[in-house]
């Protein structure tokens, strides 16, 4: 029998060999939603999953395969150009020479824009061309294949290429790929029961077999150590540095700032009283401080270890914010904007787009911190956050001695790590005057100057000050620029409680930051209020209740000092777990259902596959013998004993007769002498009987299953003797 006459003669087996096909590459396709997000991706996947397949059964009979596969890809051209692209068309419905090159450079360019995102891609993004132009080739192939052949398998090999780009792009992603595989696996064995099997209700009794093994790996599967911490191919791939983003340092734009203190830098619709973080400068030259910060695109994640807290949704609009830094409450978790690019370490946002009039959407995690946690935290060990550099004639400057100096003097009597950065901040706040009006500056010898003779600065050198004496003393700090909550609509000059919040020029507010073991950076505010700064008074400008309070009661501990960890004794903190990562009991729930699945996609897929392998053996007499084996296997299943039970070929055809009825005696006689003459006798066995051998092997299997009930051989398929049958 001919491939086409055997596609021609099943019509609705194709049909539904097709419909498989169609959801082998849809599944392979969705497997990209850790690329871009699932909204976007759903209706590309959908078109490009469904239109060749049904272009492929449409075409079928009517083109060859070297005229049907060139239509088809005209028609992905069509589809792409009319939804990526917007691309008007030649003649009305022709893909211009415009939208043809978009496509095709899409396509090429598409994996290089996109191991260089972070994932998900943007919404928007024209990189998603990739995935339609992989799952339309899948599908188209896997439909051709399935009406053009015999084989039971090959269509499903059509998509498994595009389930294996998605987990090489995806790794990096959100969510896990583990489930769509697990239903790809189950898609493809749909399909071989759907080629292979012999009847309706073999056909309908496999369907929810299958659907239960797939839902089983679908819940198991995400529980599996592998699943938790997959291996990010990206490592093996040379990435491109984060690109640095010039512009001024946002701590020399504070003294500015605070003397134009009405002008409206942006407005923030959110309910969240948090600071607004602008930029994070963790380098210092002795006289200024920068960010060391490498940008990278973004579709909407920001990544980072120190993600997690409470959400809090921010809606920003830009007025006269200057500089490329875009403002967000503390840890940004997602970002909804054109032209946005963040710093993965820090968590900094920035615009390469127009700024007056821009909008952008934040969702970020307000960490929160205990005296408890914080009064045993270890400095981390951060040489770069330690560094206090030399002059510029390669000398220790003399500032380093006195600020180390002033830092022993402010932090005396400290028992831990971070009651010396609560007493150095207290320390500040009391020591000198919050003044708006004193002059700019930040290194070395702006620092000495308001520390040791002025005594009055902004919150730019109490920030900065803070920052250069905890690292004097071995404490891993940096400077955050940003701004107070700003003022609500109708609440005078306090913070509104929700609604739109102005921001201007004078809410802004410079803190420092000190890093710990586990925890991660910590704000102190050392810069005092301006209505009770210096005489004593010690209220933190713009910090937040929680963090009053935790400082507060670091500061008054009085226990028994402690000695301070050291790199040898300092205690590796515990990796926090990831989101949906596997615990104990799941991971032993998980062994028994692995097993359990290993096991029924051995049932299922071994004796087909022996069946196939004895069928097609390359000698007639192999052939034979392999048709004599499945027919005896076949009768076991009637309850009828085997020759390996002692029983010759035809003592086992006369009782198959009393089972199966008279009509077994026949092929089951004849089927018998033929397998004793290909393995005793000395005459040669041909092609003929060969396929004689098989047909009469259908006739049995045909009796034994008018005999034996479905549940019967279900039991039957799924015992261990089914294994070597």
């Amino acid at each position: 029998m001919s491939a086409g006459a055997y596609a021609a003669g099943t019509p609705v087996r194709g049909l539904v060999s097709v419909g498989v096909v169609a959801l082998l590459a849809a599944t392979a396709g969705l497997a990209f939603d850790g690329v871009f997000p699932f909204a976007a991706l759903l209706p590309v996947v959908g078109l490009a999953a469904g239109a060749p397949c049904v272009l492929s059964v449409l075409l079928y009979g009517r083109l060859p395969l070297w005229g049907t596969v060139p239509v088809s890809m005209l028609g992905w051209l069509m589809a792409v150009s009319a939804t990526l692209f917007r691309s008007e068309a030649w003649l009305g419905f022709l893909p211009g020479p415009a939208a043809v090159r978009a496509a095709l450079l899409g396509v090429r360019d598409a994996g290089g824009r996109l191991l260089t995102t972070i994932l998900p891609a943007a919404p928007d993004s024209t990189a998603v061309v990739l995935v339609s132009f992989l799952v339309w080739a899948a599908a188209l192939a896997g439909a051709e294949i399935a009406l053009r052949s015999r084989s039971v398998m090959l269509p499903a090999l059509a998509a498994l290429p595009v389930l294996a780009v998605a987990v090489v792009l995806g790794v990096a992603g959100a969510g896990s790929v583990v489930p769509y595989a697990a239903v790809f696996a189950g898609l493809t064995l749909l399909l071989g029961l759907v080629r292979a099997a012999r009847s309706a209700g073999t056909l309908a009794a496999g369907v929810p077999l299958l659907a239960c093994l797939v839902l089983a790996a679908v819940v198991a599967a995400p529980a599996l150590p592998m699943a938790e911490r997959p291996y990010d191919v990206r490592r093996l791939v040379e990435q491109p540095p984060p690109r640095p983003i010039n512009g001024v340092s946002a701590l020399d734009q504070v003294s500015a700032w605070l003397q134009n203190p009405q002008r409206e830098l942006f407005t923030v619709a959110t309910a969240s009283e948090a600071n607004l973080r602008l930029a994070v400068l963790d380098t210092f030259d002795g006289v200024t401080w920068t960010s060391g910060a490498g940008f990278v695109p973004t579709g909407g994640r920001v990544p980072g270890q120190e993600g997690g807290g409470d959400p809090v949704t921010q809606r920003f609009t830009l007025q006269k914010l200057p500089g490329p830094w875009l403002p967000a409450a503390d840890r940004p978790l997602l970002v909804k904007g054109a032209g946005i690019v963040v710093d993965p370490a820090t968590g900094m946002l920035a615009g390469t787009q127009a700024r007056e009039g821009m909008t952008y959407e934040v969702t970020s995690g307000i960490r929160h911190y205990t005296a408890e946690d914080l009064r045993a935290a270890v400095p981390a060990a951060d040489p770069a956050a330690l560094r206090l550099p030399d002059g510029p004639d390669g000398r220790t400057p003399p500032q380093r001695a006195r600020l180390l100096a002033i830092a022993r003097r402010a932090t005396a009597g400290a028992q831990s790590p971070t009651q010396r950065a609560a007493r150095l901040a207290a320390y500040l706040r009391k020591h000198a005057v919050n003044d708006v009006n004193s002059p700019p500056g930040h290194g070395y010898r702006s620092v000495e100057f308001f520390l040791t003779e002025s005594r009055r600065g902004t919150t730019e050198q109490f920030a900065a000050s803070f920052a250069l004496l905890a690292r004097a003393i071995g404490l891993p700090s940096r400077i955050v620029v940003g701004f107070r909550p700003g003022t609500g609509s109708g609440s005078g000059s306090g913070s509104g409680s929700s609604g739109v919040r102005q921001v201007r020029g004078g809410d802004v507010l410079a803190w420092a930051e000190v890093e710990f073991e586990g925890i991660g950076w910590v704000p102190f505010y050392p810069t005092p209020s301006r209505t009770r700064s210096g005489g004593g008074g010690d209220v933190a400008e713009g910090a937040p209740k929680q963090a009053r309070e935790i400082e507060q009661a670091i500061n008054s501990d009085s226990s028994e000092p402690k000695p301070t960890p050291t790199a040898a004794n300092r205690a590796t903190p515990t990796p926090a777990p990831r989101p949906g990562g596997s615990s104990g009991p799941l991971v032993w729930a998980a062994v028994p259902a692995a097993v359990l699945l290993v096991y029924l996609l051995a049932v299922l897929v071994v004796p087909p596959l022996r069946r196939m392998r004895r069928r097609r053996a390359a000698v007639p007499a192999a052939r034979v013998v392999g048709a004599w084996r499945q027919t005896v296997a076949r009768l076991r299943v009637a309850g009828i004993p085997v020759p390996s039970d002692a029983l010759t070929a035809g003592e086992v055809a006369s009782l198959a007769e009393s089972v199966l009825g008279p009509a077994a005696r026949e092929p089951l006689t004849t089927l018998a002498g033929v397998a004793n003459l290909a393995t005793f006798g000395g005459a040669p066995v041909d092609e003929a009987d060969a396929d004689l051998a098989w047909r009469h092997f259908g006739g049995v299997d045909a009796l034994v299953r008018q005999k034996v009930g479905l549940a019967s051989r279900l039991a039957h398929r799924l015992s261990p003797r089914s294994l070597v049958g």
